[in-house]
């Protein structure tokens, strides 16, 4: 279970985290996508915005808790790391309402910080849960190589931290994620 202050995430710091973020890729879509007419798939914006995220994480996290927060260097490093905590955290980005993509061969568990981002780089969802290999859905069989964490199982978990957005039924019964206007 994870608790709030393990990591010193509250409300207040996913925001900042979100609007930071925000500001930095709408000044890539003005700088880069709009004025240069670039055509680029959802999966690589959420790279970008992933990558940009975790810049933001490492500065605002490092001024707000007074210690070092590391982002990686390398893709087999977690993907920020809490020195005075000596604990690790993965973050998941998703551009969709439904579910978020994990690596299928990842074998340690792991504290996330699951975040959906949308509309104008200006909407966004963040939730701090703890994640071993079997919470993850395999889609291999299906000829899919990333695992899935569905937005359900997440709404269902009694330990999860909700820090932006929230959670809505559907009329079909299904939840998805509703981020929050920034």
């Amino acid at each position: 279970m994870i608790l709030l202050n393990t990591f010193g995430i509250n409300r207040t710091t996913a925001l900042e985290l979100a609007k930071e973020t925000s500001v930095c890729m709408l000044g890539f879509k003005r700088d880069f996508i709009d004025k240069y007419g670039v055509n680029l798939s959802n999966k690589l914006i959420s790279e970008l915005v992933g990558k940009i995220f975790e810049v933001q994480c490492e500065r605002v996290l490092t001024k707000r808790l007074g210690y070092e927060v590391r982002k990686e260097k390398r893709d087999k490093e977690p993907d920020l790391f809490f020195t005075r905590i000596n604990k690790p955290l993965e973050v998941k980005l998703t551009s969709t309402t439904s579910a978020w993509t994990g690596g299928e061969f990842s074998k340690r568990p792991f504290d996330y910080l699951l975040v959906s981002w949308g509309g104008n780089f200006d909407e966004f969802f963040m939730a701090l849960v703890h994640l071993e290999k079997k919470n993850w859905k395999s889609n291999f069989e299906s000829n899919f190589y990333g695992p899935s964490y569905s937005a359900a199982k997440l709404y269902e978990r009694k330990d999860k931290i909700v820090l932006l957005g929230s959670f809505e039924k559907t009329p079909r019964g299904t939840v998805k994620i509703v981020r929050e206007k920034i």
